[in-house]
């Protein structure tokens, strides 16, 4: 999808319909190949990024952002067109977006790295161009976050379930009450000993190889104070994996405060707490 034969064609598709009455079945019929790619694939293109809607009367019609992109040159209509796609399509390789241009490039697959080129963004940027890049980059921050949440409350939800059936009694989720508690669950010990367990839930989508967790500063002085207090390690790979861990496993990992200097958090590899 993230051709410049595809995007080129998906704009001059849009200058199309701004000046005919048409609809998708008419165009479909008179274009097996339109421009320069099949017909189809630049009507899936410009119906899925919201730069066309249909009328009552099944005719095309434009969106506002369609009419925008219809009256710019191809350059300037292909950096609208491709801020769409990135935030539509949310394509993997738009992770390195946050890393910079210089390693966004490096890894950008040869089509969309020609995509890229054509628009700007390989030379010197103008400033439409880094309000773009900013733009996508706040984007998938923004994404990445959602990511890491969710993944953070499918691990919640499975301790939440451990601990009911390890002790017979809900925890609490404290997570959902603050995130400034230093831990996730308030259980018990076992079923026999009611005494506090405090529980940092800690999840991760990749392999147990690569899997790694933020320590806060915060989370750690909890676990210090605390007579009990464990951490609950999620693997959500292709199989999920469950490791529970005493806090003194943690200690080695620990950053030490130096001059000024203050620690704030510390990223260690699950493997390096087993």
């Amino acid at each position: 999808m993230f051709s410049v034969s595809t995007i080129y064609s998906a704009k001059d598709f849009l200058c199309l319909a701004s000046k005919n009455t048409l609809t998708t079945s008419e165009f479909l019929l008179s274009f097996k190949k339109y421009q320069f790619d099949t017909a189809t694939n630049v009507l899936k293109l410009v119906t899925e990024c919201g730069w066309i809607h249909l009328g009552i009367d099944g005719q095309i019609k434009l969106s506002k952002r369609g009419e925008v992109i219809s009256k710019l040159n191809y350059r300037s209509a292909l950096v609208k067109q491709l801020e769409d796609m990135i935030l539509i399509y949310n394509p993997n390789w738009a992770s390195f977006l946050t890393k910079g241009r210089s390693e966004t490039i490096r890894f950008l697959p040869d089509e969309p790295k020609q995509c890229f080129k054509e628009a700007g963004f390989m030379g010197d940027l103008t400033s439409e161009l880094i309000d773009v890049w900013d733009r996508l980059s706040l984007a998938y921050r923004n994404y990445s976050n959602k990511q890491k949440l969710e993944t953070g409350r499918i691990g919640e939800r499975l301790s939440l379930e451990y601990e009911t059936k390890r002790t017979g009694i809900r925890p609490t989720w404290q997570a959902i009450e603050s995130n400034l508690s230093g831990y996730d669950l308030l259980s018990t010990v076992s079923k026999e000993d009611k005494s506090f367990l405090l529980i940092e839930v800690k999840s991760s989508t990749s392999k147990l190889n690569y899997a790694k967790f933020y320590l806060t500063k915060n989370e750690w002085k909890v676990a210090l104070s605390s007579e009990n207090y464990i951490l609950h390690l999620w693997v959500l790979h292709s199989q999920t994996e469950h490791y529970i861990i005493p806090f003194k496993n943690l200690e080695e990992h620990i950053s030490q405060n130096k001059g000024d200097g203050e620690w704030e958090s510390v990223c260690i590899p699950f493997k390096s707490v087993l």
